[in-house]
């Protein structure tokens, strides 16, 4: 398991190697339950240690079943550390504000969220992903907003400021699963399912350069910086999702360049 000490916020993987042929194998962790998917000759999962997790001494069971009928399970201890976020304070329109519970944001929020529950059978990443442009981080991960003085909510990705119209590119390899740039609150907005649960998110676009269900590689161009939506500058919006839980895309932009599970 990689790594073992995780901070609030980071993907734990789980490898499994099978003595004999599996039938199936799972993980269970934070309450849920994970299956762990054949990568090469080995099984893997990457387990998000979201926002909500508990700090302190833990521990994930791994269950599998041979197609011989035989069984097992490994308790893996895991120390989930503390870490401190920040507050960030925002003034926005009533007009703007007003979006974020706006009736017309229904839709939106049901396509990203069947997008980000995505678990396709094929992983696409590899390693280090690459930050989708450069730039100031205007907001961090996690940062408990306030808006108006409001506490809203918790940012579930890292704001990168750039000038309007810079090339925005893929963190890793994967399929389109939305592209849609009708959104009132998210603005122009791509999402790319990178296999087994991880994807990748780019909002407030100006322009967006993929369809849904086109293959994009690492570094391949989806879209523009912009400011759509609702947003108080030009920006990109960059969220990393593992089974649509949202966790920091520092820790994935900082793997090692053969990551995990190679």
């Amino acid at each position: 398991m990689y790594p073992d000490e995780p901070r609030v916020g980071d993907v734990m993987f789980v490898e499994f190697s099978p003595e004999k042929e599996l039938l199936r194998a799972a993980c269970s962790w934070n309450g849920k339950s994970y299956r762990l998917l054949s990568v090469g000759d080995t099984f893997a999962v990457a387990l998000p240690v979201g926002l909500k997790s508990k700090v302190g001494a833990r521990h994930a069971m791994v269950y599998w079943k041979y197609t011989d009928g035989g069984m097992g399970k490994a308790r893996l201890p895991v120390t989930v550390c503390e870490r401190d976020f920040g507050v960030q304070h925002l003034r926005l329109s009533r007009s703007q504000e007003s979006k974020y519970t706006a009736e017309e944001t229904r839709r939106e929020k049901r396509l990203i969220g069947a997008a980000l529950d995505r678990v396709g059978a094929e992983r696409h990443w590899w390693g280090r992903f690459v930050m989708p442009v450069e730039g100031r981080i205007s907001t961090g991960f996690g940062m408990q907003r306030y808006i108006n003085d409001r506490l809203a909510y918790r940012h579930k990705g890292i704001d990168i400021a750039a000038p309007e119209g810079t090339p925005v590119r893929a963190a890793a390899s994967g399929v389109v699963s939305l592209a849609d740039d009708s959104f009132i609150l998210h603005g122009q907005t791509v999402i790319i399912d990178h296999g087994h649960g991880i994807a990748t998110l780019y909002i407030h676009l100006s322009q967006i350069q993929v369809e849904e269900g086109a293959w994009v590689g690492q570094g391949q161009v989806v879209g523009r910086v912009g400011v759509s939506g609702v947003a108080t500058g030009p920006h990109l919006h960059f969220g990393v999702y593992a089974y649509h839980e949202a966790v920091d895309p520092f820790f994935w932009t900082d793997l090692p360049e053969r990551g995990p599970g190679e």
